[in-house]
């Protein structure tokens, strides 16, 4: 049987240039004591998740690998510890490997496409306002906006 998907939704006063939402991180697996709240960039345009060298040290996360990166200031490496994140609509994603990089203040997690691959995942603009809306797991059925009647 499929599990239920748990779904949320988050509409922003106005149009937004990035899309953040709360989020519990965790040093392992989502019972786990340790947990960092926080607020998340939701990021199409990185191929991973990544978190702040402070998360890090209040979590008290081991290093279990180092991977190579690419960002808008070239080709670096970055230490890689394991997250579980949890969303204000109880979803969780457990195991996630998440880069360590310094960000700018403020921000302490970055969502990348291999959290987003994990759920469906929509934001919309319309009345003016940003929609970003979310489930996990992912529906069945896609999502097609060509076959919408309006």
């Amino acid at each position: 049987m499929t599990k239920k998907p748990a779904v949320l939704t988050y509409t922003y006063t106005g149009l937004v240039d990035s899309v953040m939402t709360p989020v519990d991180i965790f040093s392992g697996v989502y019972d786990d004591a340790a947990s960092y709240l926080t607020n998340a960039l939701w990021d199409t345009g990185a191929e991973l998740s990544v978190i702040s060298p402070k998360v890090v040290k209040k979590l008290e996360l081991d290093i279990v690998d180092t991977v190579s990166i690419a960002g808008i200031n070239g080709n670096s490496k970055a230490e890689v510890a394991i997250v579980s994140i949890h969303f204000p609509n109880n979803a969780v994603i457990d195991d996630l490997r998440v880069a360590i990089c310094s960000m700018s203040p403020g921000n302490e997690l970055i969502i990348g496409m291999d959290a987003i691959s994990q759920m469906d995942f929509a934001i919309t603009n319309g009345g003016n306002q940003t929609q970003l809306s979310f489930a996990i797991p992912p529906f069945d059925e896609r999502i097609d906006f060509s076959k919408t009647d309006r």
